[in-house]
């Protein structure tokens, strides 16, 4: 005797998802759907209640975390405009202000406004600045297992905000079978404000 469908219930959370709850009766054992992603059976006095739960729609939904870490204050936006001498010559004054390979050269000959702004913000004490730094984490519900390939590589995480002048890498990647579907949260670092992730190494 095949199952009577007495019931029908459609639900939507708060992020979109979609689910459709079927319930059904007869006199007769039947085994649930293998595609419903929960299901619960009962037998009571004869007769058998299956309730099987259906993912109906789930839309992307997107989770954003931005915090600050410490960077040196000389890679902000800012100073992108020192000449590859001022960064060569600036590194090794910082490492050794006595090497030779500076041939006398001090932070403080330099008259250019952007290094002499770097340099006046190094005597006070100032060595780094906080950078903004974005987490984007995007939950979709896909019909198949995710290919885990793209982790640590470039990727756009098709945020539907403003990111800035970033770029991102997929950084991880989490994925659980509910039924015979998945749901997928991809989570994808930013760069620094101003940079981009290297394509030599994230590609």
């Amino acid at each position: 005797m095949s199952l009577t469908q007495t019931q029908i219930e459609v639900s939507k959370d708060p992020t979109g998802l979609v689910t459709r709850t079927v319930t059904k009766q007869a006199f007769a054992w039947e085994d649930p759907d293998a595609d419903a992603r929960s299901y619960r059976v009962t037998q009571t006095d004869g007769v058998v209640t299956v309730v099987e739960e259906f993912f109906d729609e789930m839309p992307a939904v997107y989770n954003v975390d931005v915090s600050t870490t410490q960077e040196p204050v000389e890679s902000h936006p800012y100073f992108k405009d020192l000449t590859q001498k001022n960064k060569e010559d600036w590194a090794m004054w910082k490492q050794n202000p006595n090497n030779p390979d500076l041939n006398g050269w001090t932070p403080a000959s330099e008259t250019g406004e952007v290094f002499s702004t770097l340099y006046a913000l190094w005597t006070k004490g100032i060595t780094n600045y906080f950078a903004p730094r974005a987490v984007v984490k995007h939950t979709t519900l896909e019909d198949k297992a995710p290919s885990l390939s793209g982790v640590g590589i470039i990727s756009t995480p098709g945020y539907p905000g403003d990111a800035g002048d970033v770029n991102f890498i997929l950084t991880g990647l989490s994925a659980q079978q509910e039924g015979i579907k998945w749901r997928v949260t991809r989570e994808y670092l930013a760069s620094a404000r101003g940079s981009t992730w290297e394509a030599v190494l994230y590609t």
